[in-house]
């Protein structure tokens, strides 16, 4: 009985591991700075609140 070898099969899975590692990681990233920049949106809508009503309060 004679094996044969598929090593284009077994690289084109190594590639779609690889390239799905990747993906997840991007999405992770994505994930954990979206949130990081709302909070910076946030904070940042709450001084210039603050900031104006302090204004319109000493006029």
């Amino acid at each position: 009985m004679k094996i044969i070898a598929d090593n284009n099969g077994q690289i084109s899975a190594e590639l779609i591991l690889i390239l799905s590692a990747m993906t997840m990681i991007v999405l992770i990233t994505a994930y954990y700075t979206t949130g990081i920049l709302n909070e910076i949106t946030n904070h940042t809508q709450e001084v210039i609140k603050t900031g104006r009503d302090d204004v319109l309060s000493k006029l």
